[in-house]
């Protein structure tokens, strides 16, 4: 490597060279931060992938109805799908089929698996204010099911809200925008550090 000497108002320069252990070092430091930059890259891009973080938000009016549509990757078409409430892991099964295109119906809740499009609608009716709360549309398949988180909010005063009642999981709700975002930071600062 050519070095400038200093103070030497001439183009005077010297031939300096590096160890070779600081060259592995420089590499090294090199592979680590694009190391760093791929996983920030993968992070975001697994952020990005519906069913990785999938959360929709619906409200619905008592004694009214709300529908839920959910979708799913396409390689899941033949697969049992489902509409739970509960926590994620203990929650019970509102309604369940494994038929495709067709409408199935089981007390207040139908199913209905659009295999063309790879959405299944849940229509909720005779709505009151206990049934807020959490609620899953999931897909049945060996090892964890791809699922959809759905915040439910049923309003007992129509002025309370102008709102649909209908939702889809490609319109994230506002009030799970900062919980993702939260998500995300942590995710960054654990990679960086």
């Amino acid at each position: 490597m050519l070095k400038k000497l200093p103070g030497n108002t001439q183009n005077s320069y010297e031939h300096t060279s590096r160890s070779s252990e600081e060259l592995n070092l420089l590499t090294t430091e090199k592979i680590t931060e694009e190391e760093r930059r791929m996983k920030i890259i993968w992070t975001f891009t697994l952020l990005m992938i519906p069913g990785v973080v999938s959360s929709i938000s619906v409200r619905g009016y008592s004694g009214g109805g709300v529908i839920i549509t959910c979708r799913y990757d396409r390689k899941y078409t033949d697969n049992t799908k489902y509409f739970c409430r509960g926590e994620w892991s203990t929650c019970s099964d509102l309604i369940k089929t494994d038929k495709k295109n067709k409408w199935v119906d089981s007390g207040r809740f139908s199913l209905f698996d659009d295999t063309r499009a790879a959405v299944f609608t849940v229509t909720f009716r005779n709505l009151s204010k206990q049934d807020s709360g959490t609620y899953w549309c999931g897909v049945e398949k060996p090892g964890l099911d791809p699922y959809t988180e759905v915040n439910l909010n049923v309003v007992t005063d129509v002025s309370e809200t102008s709102s649909p009642s209908s939702s889809s999981p490609s319109s994230p709700s506002s009030s799970s925008a900062p919980s993702i975002i939260i998500t995300i930071i942590t995710i960054i600062i654990i990679i960086i550090n």
